[in-house]
């Protein structure tokens, strides 16, 4: 049996200038992850891998290169999920750590361990100065702050603060800052499904930018920012999934735990997943009082069956663009694309046209919502083979 990996590296918009960078990025995490299957390692093995060659990656709101707090620090978030033992492991608002998603293994490592001494539960979420001594006594390297901060994101920080200082009322002041710069949001993300069927998933994110300092988003929170359950039923798909966008919208709604369980209820992913969206974010009771431009989301999943030995694998997102790159351990070649909202340019309303691979019910969904729709996606059937 072979396995299967696909990452992303957030939603929003994606310049022109750096797609070639992003769709390389995304390609190395996914040649990277692959390797370690090949050579025998785990799902949660080569989702961390993944996850930590994003983080690397100076473009990426992950690890180097993160958002600035309003303080000039770096504060990332991550976790994970392993779908064979359904631990979790995550950690939040963490500094000094370049590569904050192996913490996060570690964390879910430890309870697989069992308890602690004198009975104690061991933990599956750290935050703040806490997780960075936990990291540390785990062996886990020191990293100066300045080390972590790219260019792009020091200037981008540099603006804030100069909009901030000249601001001349206070709805000035408390209004979102008008950086002239790409928008992205939050999480980059992996998913996986090994050689011995099992299924993980992994995000990482430096969170919003200009930040309040002790701030976690969805990245570090059970059942909103990435979930993997492997199926007790060989009938039945093991589902992995992550998620990215409005952080604190996605945490209210618990997206990736509601993604779980909508893809493994229904067989088709096509409707599946503008209808998820649509039903628990875009019309969530939960987010009733968020104005619609506001709530922007995109997912990435698969579903893997072990009886017919296939995965599926789906995307959807309602921002301009997705970055995502994805690859199996029987054909070595990473594939990376940009998926892009269409527009509708007689109307300028934009468009869901949903893509798919042997499947033939291609169709518009224009009507999911009038003020934000779901963008395309794009499913790919994978035939494992023996």
């Amino acid at each position: 049996m072979s396995g299967f990996v696909a990452v992303h590296v957030g939603v929003g918009y994606h310049r022109e200038n750096l797609r070639p960078q992003y769709k390389k990025t995304c390609k190395t995490a996914c040649y990277e992850a692959t390797e370690m299957l090949l050579d025998g390692c785990n799902a949660v093995e080569a989702v961390t891998r993944a996850i930590s060659v994003l983080e690397d990656c100076p473009l990426t709101n992950a690890g180097i290169g993160s958002n600035l707090t309003d303080s000039g620090t770096v504060e990332c978030d991550a976790s994970l999920m392993d779908g064979a033992s359904f631990n979790f492991g995550s950690v939040g608002a963490l500094s000094n750590i370049q590569n904050p998603i192996q913490v996060a293994k570690a964390v879910l490592e430890q309870q697989n361990k069992g308890l602690l001494s004198l009975g104690r539960i061991p933990p599956c979420t750290i935050v703040g100065k806490k997780a960075l001594d936990w990291a540390l006594q785990h062996k886990f390297n020191y990293v100066v702050n300045k080390k972590l901060v790219s260019k792009s994101a020091k200037k981008a920080y540099r603006k804030c603060s100069l909009q901030q200082m000249s601001a001349s009322s206070s709805t000035k002041l408390n209004s979102s800052p008008d950086i002239k710069k790409p928008m992205l949001l939050d999480t980059v993300g992996a998913i996986c499904v090994d050689s011995f069927g099992n299924v993980s998933s992994a995000v990482s994110s430096g969170g919003l930018l200009f930040k309040v300092p002790g701030r976690i988003g969805q990245s570090s929170i059970y059942g909103a920012g990435c979930w993997a359950q492997n199926s007790a039923e060989s009938y039945r798909p093991s589902v992995a999934c992550t998620i990215s966008g409005a952080g604190e919208y996605i945490i209210k709604t618990l997206f990736a735990k509601e993604c779980y369980r909508k893809l493994y209820q229904e067989y088709d992913c096509i409707s599946a997943l503008p209808d998820l969206i649509k039903e628990q974010f875009l019309d969530s009771p939960y987010l009733k009082n968020v104005e619609s431009k506001n709530k922007l989301i995109g997912v990435l999943s698969l579903k893997h069956y072990v009886a017919d030995n296939f995965c599926e694998v789906a995307w959807a997102h309602n921002t301009p663009s997705m970055v995502l790159g994805y690859e199996s351990t029987r054909k070595r070649k990473p594939i990376a694309i940009v998926s892009e909202q269409l527009v509708n340019k007689s109307t300028q309303d934009k468009e869901c046209i949903m893509a798919s691979e042997n499947v033939n019910n291609n169709r518009n969904l224009k009507q999911i919502n009038e003020e934000c729709i779901v963008a395309s996606e794009k499913l790919i059937k994978l035939n494992f083979g023996s």
